[in-house]
């Protein structure tokens, strides 16, 4: 394939983290501590995130009736389901969220048939959400997000990713192509650790990034033969 498309979810596709709006509203505990100790590399982000899960106490249905209420989508991203669909992209959305929530609000949008989700399975328990994390396909792999860059650079001559937290970084780095959400905080470790990053507000700005891209690339391939 030519290219692939890849792509977090909170924050990213949505407007506002659906993790933290649910640590925020039912975590008996100090979640935020927890994501102190993996920004200071005391926890890997598997570890992050079960020991956050363990401190919700909600019910599916709590937290997706939360979640709609405040949820809200970053303009465009229908625009680029329709461009990658089009063009026979693979676009994949790789998420340390919560896969039930992402599954909702794909199937609400009419998303759901025309993407690919890579996150953990989570389910919530009396004792909090539980976390089964995939199988990692690369050694090298530091969690899920990067270990899916590194599988689809196998499958793809061009891998893009999209993306606007600290969770992001590795997989950002390993990808062909980068996307950081203008002012985030993965656009601020880019800037802090000279990765070269477009930032984008709307997901139309990658489109058009990406049409110049392959089009550059589809008229080289022509010079050459």
């Amino acid at each position: 394939m030519k290219l692939a498309v890849l792509t977090d979810f909170d924050g990213t596709v949505t407007l506002n983290d659906t993790f933290q709006n649910v640590a925020e509203k039912f975590a008996q505990g100090d979640w935020r501590a927890v994501d102190d100790q993996y920004v200071k590399g005391e926890i890997t982000l598997e570890e992050c995130l079960r020991r956050q899960g363990a401190m919700v106490r909600a019910s599916k249905s709590q937290i997706l009736d939360e979640l709609d209420g405040v949820t809200r989508f970053r303009p465009g991203f229908d625009n680029l389901v329709a461009y990658c669909k089009t063009n026979h992209y693979p676009l994949v959305l790789v998420s340390a969220g919560l896969d039930f929530v992402i599954k909702h609000f794909l199937r609400r949008k009419t998303w759901w048939n025309n993407v690919k989700l890579y996150a953990a399975a989570a389910k919530c328990t009396p004792t909090g959400i539980k976390f089964d994390f995939p199988k990692l396909k690369d050694n090298r792999s530091i969690s899920l997000k990067d270990d899916t860059v590194r599988y689809y650079k196998t499958k793809a001559d061009t891998v893009a990713y999209i993306g606007d937290g600290r969770w992001d970084l590795h997989a950002l780095r390993n990808a062909d192509l980068r996307f950081a959400i203008r002012n985030s905080k993965l656009a601020q470790l880019c800037r802090e650790q000279e990765i070269q990053a477009t930032t984008i507000i709307d997901f139309k700005e990658v489109i058009i990034f990406l049409q110049s891209r392959m089009s550059e690339r589809n008229f080289s391939q022509v010079e050459s033969e």
